[in-house]
């Protein structure tokens, strides 16, 4: 059944998918971190910080579990390029009933390990008298795994928004799902000072919400949805031998983004957990916004990856890579300068951490952030299979060194774990797999675009660090921080002008925004 429904999927230009994604993306991000700021808000003045640290807790832990989802998602999500590009509807449809299959199993995993867990929370924590004496952290621990396992019931439509190159249609949904979810726990958390029950209205709202959107795609792609074939058995087997290398790639992330506040619970207590969790909730924040702007490329990479001769795909590469650069900078330097002086507006000097796990944290985030349109299309061509035992390795070095360090530098040291890592292994094995099978060039091009990029953040990150305060003087706190904000984008922009202006990557932005300009008169 090829093409039975042209006009079902998406028949846009590759240009027009992205701008559009990224822009929705980026504008419904921004709203959630808003949503989301205004929520925290009310939660520290509300209750605590060590409730802030059970939910960080369960929620890594959570993370964990979730391993049971082995990474075959990315094994399967890059197979719906190919034939939705020739409108094939069979096809799409036979991975939708796999998929479907898939994440049932998953579901039922994650509860029988979620419920393995169940006895031991109290192990833990390092202190149990830091637990609120309102919270059965058992019941919490009950109510954040039904959220986690009703995620896995429906995420498996949502997929196909993605590949369909229509993820603004999925950030638009999430965007209202999370706007009614916050404003359900305020009115919970003001009127009654319950953290339980305001976790309770979350997964209501979650799991309602998860269900209309579910319904809707199936409403949009009922061609998809009511194919009755399976892939075949040969399929099947690729899929599952792609996966053994997705499965390294899951355990590597899920240890890296899962183990942070789990290792700092135990060893350093849950109010340093809730401490940190301020400062992660804004790096989350940021990073999301990047992650979306340029992961929601993927699904577009991938459809270039079928369609564009080799040269082709690597200039527009080099074009997002010079993006993704300049924004990792920008967001960095003003993570670095201007973060302490927010978490002190907004709830207090006393919720600081100190300056070298600042640092630490902004490095992170640059080494981060700097590799997500890597990633992006190292994703779409399906190239993880060639990188099978690098997120072990990764892994296994970053518990280690963060257990070791932690114990020396506290909140500090967990992330000089994470940087380490990093550097010892995907930090230079990304881009040289993605050279080396995509575009079968050397990474030099690379290395110095990186080099450039790097040394201009950590000179306008000491810069702007010095000359913060000392260009615009007043005694409000809150306009100083604007001022500053202002002042180091004026810096930023600047220099980035002065230094990247005559690049070819440059240029093409440089004559895109004016072509659009043009049209607008």
């Amino acid at each position: 059944m090829k093409g039975t429904q042209a006009e079902m999927f998406n028949k846009d230009s590759r240009t027009k998918n992205t701008l559009r994604t990224s822009v929705i993306t980026t504008a419904c991000n921004l709203a959630n971190s808003l949503m989301a700021f205004v929520y925290r808000t009310v939660f520290i003045y509300v209750l605590s910080s060590a409730y802030l640290g059970v939910s960080g807790l369960f929620t890594n832990i959570l993370q964990m579990l979730s391993l049971a989802e082995l990474g075959i998602t990315s094994a399967i999500s890059y197979r719906f390029y190919k034939p939705i590009s020739e409108n094939n509807t069979q096809k799409v449809g036979e991975l939708m009933r796999f998929y479907k299959r898939v994440y049932q199993i998953i579901a039922c995993t994650i509860v029988v390990l979620g419920m393995a867990v169940f006895p031991f929370l109290n192990y833990l924590i390092k202190d149990a008298s830091e637990v609120p004496g309102d919270i059965n952290i058992h019941l919490v621990y009950v109510l954040y795994l039904l959220q986690t396992v009703s995620s896995y019931t429906y995420a498996y439509k949502q997929t196909i928004l993605t590949a369909d190159q229509r993820h603004y249609i999925l950030a638009i949904f999430q965007t209202l799902m999370k706007l009614a979810n916050y404003i359900l726990q305020i009115v919970v958390l003001i009127c009654l000072r319950n953290f339980t029950l305001s976790l309770g209205i979350s997964v209501a709202v979650t799991i309602g919400l998860n269900a209309i959107v579910s319904y809707w795609v199936t409403l949009q792609y009922k061609e998809v949805f009511s194919v009755k074939g399976s892939i075949s058995k040969a399929e099947r087997q690729e899929i599952f031998e792609d996966t053994k290398a997705t499965i390294c790639h899951k355990i590597g992330w899920t240890v890296l983004n899962g183990t942070d506040s789990l290792i700092l619970s135990k060893f350093v207590g849950l109010i340093a957990t809730g401490l940190y969790s301020n400062y992660a909730m804004i790096i989350n924040n940021l990073s999301t916004i990047v992650m979306q702007l340029f992961g929601s490329f993927t699904s577009s990479l991938g459809n270039a990856h079928v369609e564009l001769d080799e040269e082709r795909k690597y200039v527009v590469y080099k074009r997002l890579l010079f993006a993704n650069l300049w924004i990792a900078g920008y967001t960095t330097v003003c993570l670095f300068c201007l973060i302490d002086d927010f978490i002190a507006i907004w709830i207090g000097k006393n919720m600081l951490l100190d300056t070298v796990t600042v640092i630490t944290l902004s490095i992170q985030f640059y080494l981060e952030m700097t590799r997500k349109i890597t990633t992006s299309y190292t994703n779409g061509c399906g190239l993880f299979v060639k990188d099978k035992i690098r997120p072990l390795i990764e892994a296994a070095i970053n518990v280690v060194v963060s257990i070791v360090l932690v114990k020396a530098y506290g909140i500090a040291g967990v992330f000089m774990g994470t940087i380490v890592s990093h550097l010892l292994t995907v930090f230079w094995r990304e881009p040289y797999i993605l050279f080396k099978y995509e575009f079968h060039k050397s990474t030099l091009s690379y290395w110095i675009m990186f080099a450039e990029y790097g040394v201009l953040t950590t000179i306008l990150c000491i810069a702007c660090s010095i000359v913060k305060n000392k260009l615009f003087i007043t005694n409000n706190a809150l306009i100083a921080w604007i001022a500053n904000a202002i002042i180091i984008s004026a810096i930023y922009f600047a220099v980035s002008l002065i230094v990247f202006g005559r690049t070819a990557e440059f240029g093409f932005y440089k004559e895109m925004v004016c072509k659009k300009l043009k049209r607008q008169k």
